[in-house]
């Protein structure tokens, strides 16, 4: 049982601060009180809790610390064996999120409940922030990331807040569940039934992700044309840049307003007056119709008005998207650093048939080969418009990062293979890393979240099954047929135990939720019954082992 502790700042009225010291030297000072590793304590300077921190090692006297004695006694504090010292992991709490704890007391152990929930919920946030950093650095340097692990362990709504943390909302971030039927044409092209003049035909159409690539390419082509805009703008007001050559040896004369730029073709209509100005953001509604680069727009023979929310003189508008696109092509850094990132998250992607839907995009995906470099041709490449930016192949840009889920237990799916599997990071979210869930107020959606000390028995009867599921709750030894047998793969995830909500009731959480899941994972085997015993022994033992 967790138990949770006061630690004020002070040692004694108008004596110095030690928090540097706690910092310093990963401690907590316990005096006389016997706490253990997993024990939390809030840090108080005056009433304010500044800091929170768990115990992670036994106490010992601080005179086993011999290093420590002059800064305790520069601060003021006794420095004899009957002063105890543990190791902990100390978490600083911002100023938006310390709160007020009243207490007189320097050291003590702390019980109201209101505290003990916001301390809570507070290390939730702090575990749920660390892990999700950690899992989006992993995919930031791999582009491509799975995780793995038991059901119920919450890893599709990791996967959204890593997205999240890297700036992936809205249009920037898909969702897509595969399943046994959904196939390459879902995913990348294929043919679909259209109909013209009531004549019934087929037309080739981007799959989901083929059209979510082309939202993350022209996001970073909007982002270089808005950067070379800014650089022209510039030019033109120094008289650096004064006009450039189009049709007929004929130029093109640029005008500055308001920080805008534009051309005309005023030489060819004899007048000498600014034609139209060509505004970024008329441009950027061309780029987001999908002409990312000189080719295409050259080859699109309608009138860009047919555009949304283009109008104006189209001529001078594909003269200045001429001139920008043939700059950033002469630009050795394709991908700006800080660019919009993209986040394709495929939720249970071992229950599709993974190479059938990849396809040739088993070579693009890999972190090597993102870009234009990793340009492939698809299986209706010769259908691909002339217009189109991947008329000339295939490719995935570096913006795009995939993140899949999976539960390795699930029947029915499809393996992935090995040469598939080398292409991803992989990461296990146990249920043991992933119990914070049970602290979130949010994770109990509509219903009442139970109160500290039923959450508390929460955790010990799910360690405590667990712990059985894979053999490891008692002690006696048992035969091979006897044992359980499962891994931690198999292990029940926080998700469940949610569901306790709906009940206020363990018997009936596990009538209704547990008991026909381990079932299943245990058909087939000898001795299912007395197993199933053994597993509710375990599910209703209030008791921490």
């Amino acid at each position: 049982m967790t138990n949770y502790y006061k630690l004020g700042c002070h040692w004694g009225r108008g004596n110095p601060d030690f928090f540097d010291i706690l910092i310093t030297h990963s401690i907590i000072i316990c005096a006389e009180w016997e706490m253990e590793p997993g024990d939390i304590v809030a840090v108080t300077n005056g009433f304010d809790v500044i800091a929170l921190a768990c115990i992670t090692e036994n106490r010992i006297p601080v005179t086993q610390r011999p290093e420590l004695q002059e800064v305790f006694v520069k601060k003021q504090i006794p420095y004899e064996d009957w002063i105890y010292i543990a190791s902990a992991k100390i978490w600083s709490l911002d100023d938006n999120y310390r709160f007020e704890y009243k207490s007189q007391k320097g050291i003590h152990q702390i019980r109201r409940p209101d505290i003990i929930d916001k301390i809570n919920s507070l290390l939730n946030q702090k575990h749920d922030t660390e892990m999700i950093d950690k899992l989006k650095n992993l995919l930031i340097a791999n582009h491509n990331l799975i995780l793995t692990g038991a059901p119920g362990t919450g890893k599709t709504f990791l996967a959204k807040k890593i997205a999240e943390a890297l700036g992936a909302t809205g249009t920037s971030c898909k969702l897509v569940q595969f399943h046994p039927s959904f196939d390459y044409t879902d995913f990348v092209e294929g043919l679909r039934p259209v109909c013209n003049n009531e004549q019934l035909g087929f037309e080739r159409k981007d799959g989901i992700f083929k059209d979510f690539c082309k939202k993350a390419y022209a996001a970073v082509v909007r982002q270089q044309i808005g950067a070379e805009y800014s650089k022209v703008y510039e030019e033109v007001k120094k008289g650096k840049l004064t006009g450039i050559p189009i049709a007929k040896g004929n130029k093109t004369i640029f005008c500055g307003e308001n920080e805008k730029w534009g051309l005309t073709t005023g030489q060819m209509r004899n007048t000498g007056k600014p034609g139209d100005i060509v505004y970024l953001d008329t441009i950027e509604k061309v780029i987001n119709s999908g002409f990312v680069n000189r080719t295409a727009l050259e080859n699109y023979t309608q009138d860009l008005r047919s555009i949304p929310g283009v109008g104006g003189n189209t001529s001078d508008l594909r003269y200045a998207m001429y001139f920008l696109f043939d700059r950033i092509e002469n630009k050795k850094d394709t991908i700006p650093s800080d660019s919009q990132k993209y986040v394709f998250i495929i939720d249970e992607i071992n229950r599709g048939e993974i190479s059938k839907i990849f396809g040739e995009l088993f070579f693009s995906i890999d972190v090597g080969y993102r870009g234009v470099k990793g340009r492939v041709n698809t299986q209706y490449q010769n259908l691909v418009k002339v217009d189109d930016i991947f008329h000339d192949g295939f490719f995935i840009p570096e913006n795009v990062y995939i993140i899949g889920t999976m539960n390795d237990i699930d029947r029915s799916v499809e393996a992935m293979d090995f040469a598939m599997r080398r292409r991803f990071a992989w990461k296990e979210i146990t249920a043991k890393s992933r119990q914070s869930m049970l602290d979130s107020e949010d994770a109990w959606g509509e219903n009442q979240k139970p109160n500290q000390e039923t959450i508390e028995e929460i955790k010990v009867r799910m360690d405590n099954l667990n712990a059985c599921i894979i053999d490891e709750y008692e002690s006696e030894n048992l035969s091979t047929k006897d044992k359980i047998g499962l891994t931690k793969a198999y292990q029940i995830g926080a998700s469940y135990f949610l569901k306790y909500a709906m009940y206020n009731n363990f018997d009936e959480l596990w009538e209704n939720h547990i008991e026909g899941l381990l079932y299943e994972y245990l058909r087939g085997t000898a001795n299912i019954e007395v197993k199933i015993e053994r597993l509710k022994k375990a599910y209703n033992d209030t008791v921490a082992h």
